[in-house]
């Protein structure tokens, strides 16, 4: 069963270790060596010196063995530096005399999780999850409550675990990697079981086409989309994507056939945006100005989201020499959409038009520096982590 190890020691950090810290200062022993103890384990914590607090923690309990605060904290630090075991059998103890005791409660639930004994982990994790205000301690809770239940039969709790998760911590690195693990094996499992069950039917040549396209092997994956087409000829977007593997194989005939792929899927699926900006671009790319327009009106209209129909229709303003119409339009796209580093390129080839060389200078700007930001792909990214060299280095 996989466990939430890689997650709990980067994770936990010292300041969960410090709550119950100050709870062992709080409610420990009136004896004045005790709250010595407790004193310096809060200071070596604070130093990160966890050797030394753990010291701390075993001489309090030397002197007080029935310090249920205290067998919380050395529990929760036994667990925070990867001993889930350990950790395990101290906060049993620390149950054992204070059962009221929450912190030990979470961090018990926490270590059998660990340790794959998610039988007994998830219901305190699935009712800390939820009563447990935003920060660490419940992500912490949460992203140990989706490595239990991520590996259940039913996926519908890891998936609504996943959701929270990504609502609460949208940007969190440990809920975004864990969620690709999980949507990863969900795609795996559902891929495998309807080639398992229907290894002829079209939707395995559609996933086919697809994994292929990924591969960019464009020829694997028009006859793959072909196949699928044969059994479901008015099967939406596939027309559509057999055009773009087209339009990536960039053949002398590539603009010909996309086309004719694009009209097909237009019969198909005639509310689809995409199609009519795919069509418009060839036809912009021919200089076919007046076929060009219609469809990239048509494109934004059926999408208003769709911002590249709308450069098309000012890189065809520009075209026809209306520069002062064409920066309007742009002006307007750039305001809404201050990332679209291509709206910030035709705005400068219109300021130029315009002889307007400052303002020109300014966009090229801006473009170059949304180029640069977003000049590593996540595959070249990826490939850079798991070859271990830097992106762009040129290593082999």
């Amino acid at each position: 069963m996989r466990t939430g190890r890689a997650r709990s020691v980067a994770a936990l950090g010292p300041g969960l270790m410090l709550i119950t810290c100050s709870m062992v200062c709080a409610q420990s022993s009136p004896e004045t060596s005790v709250q010595q103890h407790a004193q310096k384990a809060e200071q070596d914590l604070l130093a990160h010196n966890l050797a030394g607090a753990e010291q701390e923690y075993r001489q309090m309990l030397t002197l007080d063995p029935l310090n249920a605060a205290a067998w919380t904290g050395l529990g929760v630090l036994l667990y925070g530096t990867g001993r889930p075991q350990m950790a395990e059998e101290t906060l049993r103890k620390a149950l054992g005399i204070d059962p009221s005791d929450s912190r030990a409660e979470l961090f018990l639930a926490l270590s059998r999780a660990d340790l794959g004994e998610c039988k007994d982990a998830e219901p305190v994790l699935s009712k800390i999850f939820e009563q447990q205000p935003k920060g660490n301690l419940q992500r912490v809770t949460g992203l140990a409550l989706l490595g239990c239940s991520a590996s259940a039969a039913d996926p519908v709790p890891a998936i609504q675990v996943v959701a929270k998760l990504r609502q609460l911590y949208p940007d969190d690195p440990d809920v975004l990697y864990e969620s690709a693990e999980l949507f990863t094996r969900l795609w795996n499992q559902a891929a495998g079981d309807l080639m398992a069950k229907h290894p002829e039917s079209y939707r395995v040549h559609e996933l086919a086409g697809e994994v292929y396209a990924a591969q960019n092997n464009y020829d694997q994956a028009i006859r793959e989309y072909s196949l699928a087409l044969e059994q479901q000829p008015n099967l939406p977007q596939l027309h559509y994507r057999i055009g773009q593997m087209y339009l990536h194989k960039g053949d002398p005939d590539a603009d010909d056939k996309a086309m004719a792929e694009f009209q097909k899927e237009k019969l198909i699926h005639p509310q689809s945006a995409v199609t009519d900006l795919a069509m418009a671009d060839i036809r912009m790319h021919r200089h076919e100005l007046d076929e060009a327009k219609p469809l990239y009106q048509e494109a934004a209209q059926l999408d208003p989201t769709l911002v590249e129909a709308r450069i098309g229709l000012a890189k065809i303003l520009l075209e026809q020499h209306q520069t002062e119409a064409a920066i309007t339009q742009l002006t307007s796209i750039t305001a809404e959409h201050p990332d679209s580093a291509a709206a910030h390129y035709v705005l400068m080839t219109a300021y130029l038009q315009d002889r307007n060389p400052d303002k020109a200078a300014a966009e090229l700007a801006v473009f170059n520096r949304l180029q640069t930001e977003r000049g590593e792909s996540f595959q070249t990214k990826l490939d850079a982590l798991l070859s271990g060299k830097a992106p762009g280095s040129g290593q082999q």
